[in-house]
């Protein structure tokens, strides 16, 4: 529920908080309000009781369901589970690779972390755009079948 975002903003893990402030000028809760609400698929990531992130899939070409945009966002309490989320996240990764051709998004090209899971992910990384609030740099992520 878009209102989830509510929940998650505050406790974001420093660099994607950075992240969502350089990718829009909205709070940080709008933004990721807006990335639930126009999601074809959206969901929070718990452990017994607390938000560990939360990711979704964007469809943003109406004509061309066979693309989609993955998006993931973590909170402070996303490190204690390391393993989980890789296998979950490579889960979702398969799901989504089985009915989109390509799925591509934007990371700050500063996230080093998120790109080494983009990575390892199957991704692969383009060099860095000035596409992002006041020039940040991104770099376009991207798997095609």
């Amino acid at each position: 529920m878009p209102d989830d975002a509510d929940l998650i903003a505050p406790i974001l893990r420093p660099a994607d908080r950075l992240e969502v402030a350089r990718t829009s000028p909205l709070p940080v809760a709008m933004s990721i309000r807006h990335s639930i609400a126009h999601s074809t698929m959206a969901a929070v990531m718990l452990d017994d009781v607390r938000p560990l992130g939360v990711f979704g899939l964007v469809e943003p070409v109406m004509l061309d369901p066979s693309i989609g945009c993955p998006w993931m966002i973590g909170t402070m309490h996303l490190g204690h589970h390391r393993k989980l989320f890789l296998r979950e996240t490579r889960r979702w990764m398969e799901e989504w690779r089985r009915t989109h051709t390509v799925l591509t998004n934007r990371v700050d090209a500063q996230y080093v972390q998120a790109i080494r899971w983009l990575r390892w992910l199957g991704f692969t990384i383009h060099d860095p755009e000035p596409v992002g609030v006041g020039g940040a740099l991104f770099c376009r992520a991207e798997i095609r079948e």
